[in-house]
């Protein structure tokens, strides 16, 4: 079986004739999926063309984190109803409206159709099913409590994507204070000042305070070469972001920068833990093997500092060292993270001491990250009170300087 093209004219129910085309498993299919909808068949043909396939030409992910989140809470709803694993995803596939994850499920129904295991559908395709849900996938396909793996699985991607919308939500107003901020500050220097210069220099020989005139004299500058100026901006970004892209050496030196930044780091910092301390005790507990469990954690971690912490772990394993040694070694783990593991691993109870440490950084993680934004707000507001301040005093200086010289 393969995922054919169908071209059809129905109607809804009120008269209203509509077109269109669908990717359907099947003639009965498409069939299924229109009477879905309402609709009233007039006709169905199969449809190829060029524009067609281009059309099925996909990039990127596809299941956004909601939609993952979605797909796994129906999914293990419907198992959990005794519905089987083909059935499922006919109806998930069926229901949904949008054409490229509905090609998604179908292509994951049409491989476990053609016997291959769940895990290997899903696990081929990367990009919108992680790891780490495919490995838990196999553990619930082999222990046969798929259902429980799948819902399992739910509630740990809640728990991660609920801190990554609390951490984008701490981090994204500072940026745009910051750059709103250094937006304003440009403008004014280059629209503002110029003209401030004109309006002195009518009164004779009044002297401008140094404040005002080193950001005239900038301002000036950086409006008679506002090409080279925007140049030099867009080659150092171009050049940073490229660095940090193929520079290996130098994407590692500025990850390590960016965990000592004083509450920014604490937060990439809190991020990365809390990411290995699920992940690992997730894995653990239903039966993976510590270093089969590693090996998907360092596929799940982007961080080059944590991710090289996860890689010296997996060797110091294989090895026959310590798992708690490189965890102990490093600057950059928590202490309490590193007295859990190395208590588990001497109670020869690390599955359980990991399961706890899960739980520990899941509760305390929302304090965290709270805390954090609070640290944020008045560094921030120092920050722009800071050139606010300076750009009133410039304006501001000029007027009373005049006043005692006139």
């Amino acid at each position: 079986m393969k995922l054919h093209t169908y071209k059809y004219v129905a109607k809804t129910q009120d008269g209203k004739i509509i077109k269109g085309h669908i990717e359907a498993i099947s003639h009965a299919f498409c069939v299924k999926y229109l009477q879905s909808k309402n609709y009233v068949i007039d006709k169905i043909s199969e449809h190829n063309n060029l524009l067609v396939k281009l059309g099925q030409i996909t990039i990127g992910k596809v299941l956004s984190d909601k939609q993952l989140l979605f797909f796994l809470k129906q999914l293990g709803a419907l198992l959990k109803s005794n519905i089987n694993l083909l059935d499922a995803l006919e109806l998930l596939s069926l229901q949904q409206e949008n054409h490229l994850i509905r090609r998604l499920y179908f292509e994951v129904y049409l491989d476990v159709y053609n016997g291959f295991s769940f895990s290997y559908a899903l696990g081929k395709h990367k990009t919108d099913f992680p790891l780490l849900l495919v490995r838990m996938v196999e553990v619930g396909e082999i222990s046969g409590h798929l259902a429980n793996s799948i819902l399992e699985m739910a509630k740990f991607f809640e728990k991660q994507f609920k801190m990554i919308s609390q951490i984008k939500g701490t981090v994204r107003m500072p940026i745009v204070y910051f750059i709103a901020t250094i937006a304003i500050a440009i403008g004014m220097m280059i629209f503002v000042f110029p003209n401030m210069e004109d309006l002195f220099a009518s009164f004779g020989n009044a002297e401008l305070p140094g404040i005002t005139q080193f950001l005239i004299n900038a301002g000036s500058y950086m409006s008679d070469h506002i090409l080279s100026f925007t140049l030099v901006v867009v080659l150092f970004i171009l050049t940073l972001v490229l660095s940090l892209k193929y520079i290996r050496s130098f994407h590692f030196i500025m990850t390590k920068f960016a965990i000592k930044i004083p509450v920014f780091g604490s937060l990439i910092s809190t991020y990365n833990q809390i990411l290995i301390a699920n992940s690992l005790g997730q894995m653990i507990k239903n039966g993976i093997n510590s270093l089969q469990a590693l090996k998907t954690t360092a596929s799940l971690i982007k961080n080059d500092v944590y991710h090289e912490i996860i890689k010296e772990t997996i060797k110091n394993v294989e090895d026959g060292l310590p798992f708690s040694k490189s965890f102990v070694e490093s600057n950059y783990i928590d202490p309490i993270m590193s007295h859990m593991i190395i208590t588990g691993e001497k109670s020869g109870n690390l599955p359980v001491f990991l399961e706890n440490m899960s739980i520990y950084y899941n509760e305390v993680s929302d304090l965290k990250i709270e805390k954090i934004k609070g640290a944020l707000q008045p560094i921030l507001l120092l920050f722009v009170y800071a050139i606010v301040g300076a750009l009133l005093l410039a304006l501001i200086l000029p007027m009373l300087s005049l006043g005692t010289q006139i």
